[in-house]
């Protein structure tokens, strides 16, 4: 049995192993992750090379360590509080002592519309789009497209995305919600790309919304929307971390592009390229979203008619 020293373990990972034993399936195995299902929250155990997720409990070993945890999709992993085991790997902490960490992401106080938007119009143009403070959502879409997104370049996800935007733009839960339908589940893998961009968008709606001017009202509605509907349309993976996401918990790195204080402002480039690396896109479609919602959220009073 290969022991393994956790290096942190996100707070909604404790949560759930307190009280335990439990008994979780595993989804599958790689060189710098494994999943494991317990009772519909999917758990990542991800080495070094893979960004902090708001699910994972992260060992500072490298890539192939957890090797002996691919006993096979629908293996059992055994969980419980400072103890996991797969296969032939086990995580081991202090239960007394957790190395926890936090993966919400904190609401910004004093953030301005403008500032919103600026972000959102950086990050596009780092990721190779235009981006302008009256951007069509129509254009905005098509430039998704240009620079690599699959989803913006097949006309059911364009269309999707349209509608996601409109929602975002107008305040409309419904056109949003009626975007996530067209989107959940639409791409390949654990995570498909559609749910990225959905957790992207839920989650930058979670931080920033208040910050421009979405009432609680809106901001319950269009959540919901995005993320009551994932369980029944797309992978236990997606749907924990759309649902993670739209209570402000992200990605290490995805965090960070939402932050625009001083230090933020110097940091995200960094940010950026570190969540770039996550998964074969997933970090991109992330970046995507965020970058789009920003732009939409913060500019939406002086956005063009699309």
């Amino acid at each position: 049995m290969l022991t393994l020293p956790a290096h942190l373990v996100a707070t909604p990972v404790l949560e759930r192993l307190t009280p335990g034993p439990h008994a979780g399936v595993v989804l599958g195995a790689g060189t710098t992750a494994a999943w494991v299902d317990l009772d519909g929250f999917v758990i990542a155990v991800t080495t070094r090379e893979v960004p902090l997720l708001p699910n994972a409990i992260a060992v500072a070993a490298g890539s192939g360590a957890l090797v002996g945890a691919g006993a096979g999709a629908g293996g059992i992993a055994r969980l419980a509080p400072g103890l996991v085991r797969l296969g032939s790997v086990q995580i081991t902490w202090d239960p007394a002592a957790p190395p926890g960490w936090d993966p919400t992401v904190p609401v910004p106080s004093g953030a301005t519309p403008q500032a919103v938007a600026a972000r959102g119009a950086a990050l596009l143009r780092a990721l190779g789009a235009e981006a302008e403070a009256h951007v069509l959502v129509r254009h905005l879409v098509r430039e998704l497209g240009r620079i690599g997104l699959a989803t913006a370049d097949d006309p059911e996800g364009a269309a999707g995305l349209t509608w996601l935007f409109r929602g975002i733009r107008e305040r409309d839960p419904e056109p949003a919600a009626a975007g996530a339908r067209e989107l959940l589940g639409r791409g390949s893998g654990l995570t498909p790309e559609g749910d990225d961009l959905l957790a992207a968008v839920a989650g930058t709606l979670a931080v920033l919304g208040p910050a421009t001017g979405m009432g609680r009202s809106f901001l319950r509605g269009v959540l919901a929307g995005l993320v009551d509907p994932a369980r029944a349309r797309t992978t236990a993976l997606s749907a924990t971390l759309l649902e993670l996401a739209a209570h402000g918990l992200l990605a290490e790195p995805a965090g960070r592009l939402l932050d625009l204080s001083p230090a933020g402002e110097r940091a995200w480039p960094a940010a950026l390229a570190r969540l770039r690396r996550l998964g074969h896109g997933s970090g991109r479609a992330y970046a995507t979203g965020i970058a789009a919602a920003c732009l939409l959220a913060g500019a939406a009073g002086d956005l063009a008619v699309p």
